[in-house]
This record gives structure tokens, C-alpha cells and sequence, in this order.
């Protein structure tokens, strides 16, 4: 499913970024972040994992590292750039009850001072238009409403939270990250829309070798569209063009994904 959803190489972490660095690859997944960290120049790159057993054996490990308890795994090491893909959208990750208040904290401790911290997350997104009236409606009532992005909301297991107006949606709130961001001893320097999470419809009809040269062939779209976007102000039509090719490839629904880098004090 990964190679499905996002592609997140290049254009979270530029090769110039990952030079000579020491670089943290936190909750690292199948290890691909890691290998291409190491591909372009980075001194040294440890990845993590929550699960007890290492990933890909060609990067370097260390595992049962949630999101509360990442400064007493790291045994004092300390990095130039920490990456975080996928993983601040889960206040409750791995069940450890780490907020992004106290994720931020745990990375702020392990990065030296100018160090920077690179994020990517789905962007709040509302189920409610507007809300109506005092009460706090049901979810699952409120997701009826909206079935393919409900199935989003379930595979990824997104926990609900209340917009600007006070409606219920999934996702988190860029200005509140932001202010948790400032509140931790970091400086935001950059904020992009860098890609969307594009989550497939229906693969029931395909085989494992077909979803496999599916995964490969949306990677290859993402990387040829996105990988390299210089100026900002193309980036909506660089995504809007990839969804276009996308669409009849693989029907999906398209979520807004934020990429935040902030450089710690």
C-alpha cells in the first residue's frame, strides 16, 4: 500500500539537505526514506521502528521507539536533521498517549542546536461544511455523509478533531502546529502543500504482481511531477496534472499533504 499512497523522497528531504548530514529517520516504515537519505550523501542515517524487529537489512536500526520515548532510546546521540513522514497526525500513536506537543519536545532533545526537524502530515480536512448547532455530532454519522473519505478516515485510523469553526474533521491543523512548533524551541522556516496522499479505491480485481507494477507506476508519476518543483506557486498545477494522470489509472481519493521544516534553536 505504501508505494500506493505517498511518495515522499526528494521532495520531503532535498539531496543538498541530506549531505554530510547525521540524520534521524523516525518511524522509518519499509526503510525506503533511509536509503535514499544515505544515496544522497548523509554522514550517517539510524532509522526507527515501534515494532520489535528491524526493517530493511541495509539500514541501521533501532526499534521499539514510539513517540514518548525517543530521547531514551537515542542514548545521547544527537542529530543534524530529524524526519518525521506519516506519523504527527497520530496523537495517540502506538497507543503511548504522545501528543505533538510531546513528540516535539522528544525531538527537540535529540537535535543539536540548528539542526532542523522535517515533517509531513495530512492537513486537517473538515466532514462538516460548517457546523450545526451546540452539540458535538456522532463520527460515524457525520462520515456517512462523506463514504470515500470515510475510508481513509478508517484504514489510516485518524483520530476526529474540531476545526477552525468548530467542525469535526480529520488531520492536523497547520497554525496549531505551527504554535506547538514555536512553543518547542524551533523556528519554522518552510510550509508546502508537497504532495497528496492518494488513497486507492478499489484494487479487488488485481492481482499481487499487478498492485505491485501499480505501486511502481504511481511512484514513478509522483517522482516525475513533484520530485522537482522549485518554485512554490507551480506546485498546485504539478499536483493537479498528477491526479489528472492518476485518476483513470487508479481511481482513488486525494488528501492534502503539509510539509513542514523547522530549524531548532
Amino acid at each position: 500500500m505504501r508505494w500506493l499512497v505517498y511518495y515522499l523522497l526528494e521532495d520531503l528531504v532535498p539531496p543538498d539537505m541530506a549531505a554530510g548530514a547525521d540524520i534521524l529517520d523516525f518511524s522509518a516504515g519499509l526503510g525506503d526514506l533511509s536509503l535514499y537519505m544515505e544515496e544522497a550523501g548523509a554522514r550517517s542515517v539510524l532509522a526507527t521502528r515501534p515494532e520489535p524487529e528491524p526493517g530493511d537489512a541495509d539500514v541501521d536500526w533501532v526499534t521499539e521507539v514510539a513517540a514518548g520515548n525517543l530521547v531514551e532510546r537515542m542514548e545521547g546521540r544527537r542529530f543534524d536533521v530529524a524526519v518525521a513522514r506519516m506519523v504527527f497526525q497520530f496523537p495517540t500513536w502506538e497507543g503511548d498517549r504522545a501528543d505533538p506537543d510531546t513528540m516535539l519536545a522528544e525531538f527537540s532533545d535529540v537535535l543539536r542546536p540548528g539542526g532542523r526537524l522535517v515533517v509531513a502530515f495530512h492537513e486537517f480536512v473538515a466532514v462538516e461544511e460548517e457546523p450545526y448547532g451546540v452539540e458535538i455530532p456522532d463520527v460515524e454519522e457525520v462520515l456517512t455523509a462523506r463514504p470515500e473519505l470515510a475510508r481513509v478516515v478508517r484504514y489510516l485510523n485518524l483520530p476526529p478533531r474540531e476545526g477552525p469553526l468548530g467542525q469535526t474533521g480529520f488531520g492536523l491543523k497547520v497554525p496549531m502546529f505551527i504554535s506547538s512548533l514555536v512553543s518547542n524551541h524551533f523556528v519554522p522556516e518552510s510550509a508546502s502543500h508537497v504532495e497528496p496522499f492518494t488513497f486507492p479505491l478499489d484494487l479487488s480485481e488485481m492481482s499481487d504482481a499487478q498492485v505491485e507494477q501499480l505501486g511502481r507506476d504511481v511512484m514513478e508519476m509522483k517522482k516525475r511531477r513533484l520530485a522537482w518543483v522549485p518554485d512554490p506557486y507551480d506546485r498546485p498545477a504539478r499536483i493537479r496534472t498528477l491526479l489528472a494522470e492518476l485518476s483513470p489509472v487508479m481511481p482513488h481519493v486525494a488528501w492534502p499533504v503539509v510539509k513542514i521544516v523547522a530549524r531548532r534553536l
